[in-house]
């Protein structure tokens, strides 16, 4: 297990939705949130093999990016505002990477 940024942002954004959850009054986007984030991280520290489209990335990181923004624009405390923030914005940064528009 290599603790390199892109594995430390999949981290951060399992245990940003993890605070979603358990904090947040609008339980859809979280758990969308942490079904991607968790799926990401299974498939990133090598715990589960998928072979489905290559697009898979793509998809989970649209995922992190729209639960990340729907639970910004629902959420109310200071712990769930950031939380929200970090997962739209790991969600948005994997998802230039994915597009390679960003290296």
């Amino acid at each position: 297990m290599h603790f390199n940024m892109p594995n430390l942002m999949i981290l951060g954004a399992l245990v940003a939705s993890l605070v979603l959850v358990f904090r947040s009054g609008e339980r859809i986007p979280a758990f969308i949130a942490l079904a991607a984030a968790a799926l990401e991280a299974l498939i990133a520290f090598r715990l589960v093999t998928i072979k489905g489209p290559p697009s898979l990335g793509l998809v989970l990181a649209a995922a992190l990016c729209l639960a990340g923004g729907w639970s910004w624009m629902r959420a109310s405390s200071k712990l769930t505002v950031t939380a929200a923030t970090v997962v739209a914005l790991i969600g948005v940064i994997q998802l230039l990477v994915a597009l390679k528009v960003m290296a």
